[in-house]
């Protein structure tokens, strides 16, 4: 909630700054207040349609990287995602926080948790009158980080063992401080590598949640959209677990989980279910 007095906004242990210029509105993490920002973001619903934005990505919800120089000359590359809202999506912004919100709140829950993810830098709405119609989320882009989804493909043996048994011993922890995230895929988890030690990030933090309690039966079922080789799913699940042999129940829960989750993306692809609710603009 806005604090009125000191121009402040309540992130969870930690606070940003509150942030608003005509329809738009937000907030800054405090690390992070610098006047070239400040403009970058008064720039609304243009932020990535400037010059000197590089798209990385350019479906329903764009990204780009941009450069920006803080007060004492150092040069920061920011990651700025913007989430389209349309039709049902745009009519929940009414009563719920909007995604690029939701995603600075959950990135907030991963740090307070001690959960390695890209610093957040800002969010901010765009609004026409109680709606948003567009909103923007901004971090700080993690140096030499590779979408780990390439890693899987490319490594064998024991170097993709070694991999995994990281992985897996990364996502248990998360799941141990009982936060669950939604979205789970490989292209949402980054890696660092540096002589040997290897760092795992997480992204699309807007489905994320903190959860009072996290039952094994959800926690397993959200690692299958990760995409371990076939041929190694035993042995992720086994290092997940921490046991010789993963759990006989635990293993089919997941075969089943993954299974049905592949049968319902034949169909959808099959179907085109995406290009027919995106023409309905139903999201």
């Amino acid at each position: 909630m806005k604090n009125q007095k000191e121009g402040l906004i309540d992130v969870g242990k930690s606070l940003g700054v509150f942030f608003q210029h005509g329809s738009l509105r937000g907030a800054i993490s405090q690390d992070y207040d610098f006047p070239s920002l400040r403009r970058m973001l008064q720039q609304g619903s243009t932020v990535l349609d400037q010059p000197e934005v590089e798209l990385i990505a350019a479906g329903r919800n764009r990204i780009g990287v941009v450069s920006l120089k803080r007060d004492d000359d150092q040069e920061l590359k920011l990651v700025v995602k913007e989430f389209r809202l349309v039709g049902i999506d745009r009519l929940k912004t009414f009563f719920l926080p909007s995604k690029a919100r939701r995603a600075w709140q959950g990135a907030k829950h991963l740090i307070d948790s001690r959960i390695p993810t890209p610093s957040p830098v800002a969010f901010i709405e765009v609004r026409k009158g109680r709606l948003v119609k567009q909103a923007f989320f901004i971090t700080k882009k993690v140096a030499e980080a590779v979408e780990i989804r390439g890693l899987l493909r490319e490594r064998h043996g024991e170097e993709l063992k070694l991999l995994l048994k990281e992985l897996a011993d990364f996502l248990r922890l998360l799941h141990q401080k009982k936060i669950l995230h939604r979205d789970l895929s490989d292209g949402n988890i980054l890696v660092k590598e540096n002589e040997g030690q290897r760092e795992f990030y997480l992204l699309d933090t807007n489905r994320l949640r903190k959860k009072r309690r996290l039952s094994t039966l959800v926690a397993v079922k959200s690692l299958i959209r990760v995409g371990v080789p076939a041929a190694y799913q035993k042995f992720f699940l086994q290092c997940y677990f921490g046991q010789p042999h993963p759990p006989f129940f635990w293993w089919g829960w997941y075969k089943i989980a993954k299974e049905t989750f592949n049968v319902y993306l034949r169909i959808k692809n099959f179907l085109g279910l995406r290009k027919l609710v995106q023409r309905l603009r139903l999201q």
